[in-house]
């Protein structure tokens, strides 16, 4: 068993419901760690649900495929960076400007 899962004995007797200060940090670190890796989870799930390249028949058209798949980009970027639009702009080597003004043209700004 890895040693970050045990915890030493703590005899001083406490307010009954709380945690020491330790014990409540490494609390709120698991918790934040599991809050990151379901975020994570949830992004692969999307990223799998994915629909594969859209059948090129006389119905297709290339510009709504085109907005279709900046959509996805700016929307996992957006997820992966936890909503920052900085960082997804950062991640998608775009201008924070350049990437605002798409998300307002594809109505994905939060309401």
């Amino acid at each position: 068993m890895s040693s970050q899962y045990l915890r030493p004995i703590n005899n001083e007797i406490g307010v009954p419901g709380t945690f020491p200060r330790t014990e409540g940090k490494l609390l709120a670190n698991k918790i934040a760690n599991i809050s990151h890796l379901v975020s994570h989870l949830n992004a692969a799930v999307e990223d799998l649900e994915s629909p594969d390249l859209p059948l090129l028949d006389e119905q297709f058209d290339f510009y709504r495929e085109v907005e279709r798949f900046q959509i996805n980009l700016i929307k996992g970027a957006l997820r992966v960076t936890g909503g920052s639009q900085v960082k997804a702009a950062r991640l998608l080597k775009l201008k924070t400007t350049t990437l605002n003004a798409k998300m307002k043209l594809f109505h994905l700004l939060p309401k």
